[in-house]
C-alpha cells in the first residue's frame, strides 16, 4: 500500500480559515483511507526534516522550512502536491509578472521598492512608465498573507504614503501596487487533470479571509452561471501549460463592465468551502489516477 501523508497548513497562514482549510483535506484522507492508501495527517508546525517521506505528500504548507524539506523529498521521488516550484510560482511577484507571459488579463500592477523614493510615475509590469492611480490595493511580497495589513485598501494619495511606511517598516522591501477595479468580484476553484471547475460570486461566498470588502462594487446583471464562461482564459491556462502551475488551485477575478475577467490573485490549495465535496472527489480521482505533474 501507498503511503500518503497530508500536511495542514500552519494557522499563521491561515488567517481566519484554519477549520475550513483542515476539512477540505480531511475530506480527501477520509475518501482515500482504506482504498490502497494508508492515510497519516499531520500540521506543518511539526513537520520536521525527521519525519519519514512518503510516496505521496497532500500539503497546504507555506514556510519556507516546510517547502525545503518537500524540495528534497521531490527530487528524492516523492509525488508532492502541490509542487515547491508552483507554490514559489503563484507568490505574489513572480505571479504579476508571470501574467503578462501567458497574457493573462490583469488590473495594471506595480511592484514598488519600499525603499525607494516616493514617486507616482512607476514601470508596471508591462514595461510601461505609467502614474499610480488611485484607488487602488497593496499587498505584501515574498509570502502570503498573514495579517489584514498584508492586503491594503489605498483610498488616495496619503492612503499610499502611510501604507507604503508601514510596509517599510515591518521589513517588507516590496509591494505589489494593483489598480482597483470597478466590477464583480469572483472567486474560482479547480484542479488539473480533471473537469472540475467550480465559480461564484465572493459576495455569494459569506465570508472573507478580513473582513473589509467594502471596496467591490458589484454588478447584479451578470449572472452566476456566466462566470465559468468568463474565466475559460485562465482555465485554459491550466489545461496548457502545467509545469510551474499548482495542481491543486484557487483563485480571484475582476469581472469588469466591459465582461473581462482579470486575475488579481491565484492560490495554491484553498479551502474549497463553497463547493469542498466536489473538490475532494476531484482531488482524489487526481491522486488515484495518477493524472497530476509530479
Amino acid at each position: 500500500m501507498k503511503r500518503v501523508l497530508c500536511i495542514f497548513r500552519a494557522a499563521c497562514f491561515s488567517p481566519g480559515m484554519v477549520e475550513r482549510d483542515e476539512a477540505i483535506l480531511r475530506a480527501v484522507a477520509e475518501r482515500l483511507e482504506g482504498t490502497h492508501y494508508t492515510v497519516e495527517m499531520m500540521h506543518e508546525e511539526l513537520f520536521t526534516p525527521d519525519t519519514p517521506m512518503p510516496d505521496i505528500v497532500l500539503h497546504m504548507t507555506r514556510s519556507p522550512q516546510a517547502l525545503e524539506i518537500l524540495n528534497h523529498w521531490e527530487t528524492a521521488g516523492c509525488r508532492v502536491l502541490n509542487s515547491v516550484e508552483s507554490i514559489c510560482g503563484v507568490e505574489r511577484e513572480a505571479l504579476a509578472m508571470q501574467c503578462v507571459k501567458w497574457g493573462i488579463p490583469t488590473p495594471t500592477t506595480w511592484i514598488i521598492s519600499t525603499a525607494s523614493s516616493l514617486t507616482w510615475m512607476a514601470e508596471t509590469t508591462e514595461k510601461t512608465l505609467a502614474p499610480i492611480t488611485f484607488p487602488c490595493w497593496m499587498k505584501r511580497t515574498g509570502a502570503c498573507a498573514q495579517h489584514p495589513e498584508d492586503v491594503c485598501f489605498v483610498p488616495d494619495a496619503e492612503a499610499y504614503c502611510c501604507c507604503l511606511s508601514r510596509f517599510r517598516t515591518r521589513g517588507i522591501d516590496k509591494v505589489v501596487v494593483m489598480e482597483h477595479l470597478e466590477g464583480t468580484a469572483v472567486k474560482f476553484y479547480g484542479v488539473q487533470g480533471s473537469d472540475f471547475f467550480y465559480s461564484l460570486s465572493a459576495s455569494q461566498l459569506g465570508y472573507d479571509k478580513w473582513t473589509d470588502r467594502s471596496a467591490d462594487t458589484q454588478m447584479p446583471s451578470i449572472a452566476p452561471d456566466t462566470y465559468s464562461g468568463m474565466l475559460s482564459h485562465i482555465r485554459e491556462l491550466f489545461k496548457q501549460t502545467r509545469k510551474g502551475l499548482p495542481v491543486i488551485y484557487g483563485g480571484d477575478a475582476i469581472i469588469g463592465p466591459d465582461g473581462i475577467a482579470r486575475l488579481i490573485d491565484l492560490n495554491d490549495w484553498p479551502s474549497f468551502s463553497a463547493c469542498r465535496e466536489e473538490a475532494a472527489d476531484a482531488i482524489v480521482r487526481l491522486v488515484t489516477e495518477n493524472t497530476g505533474a509530479r
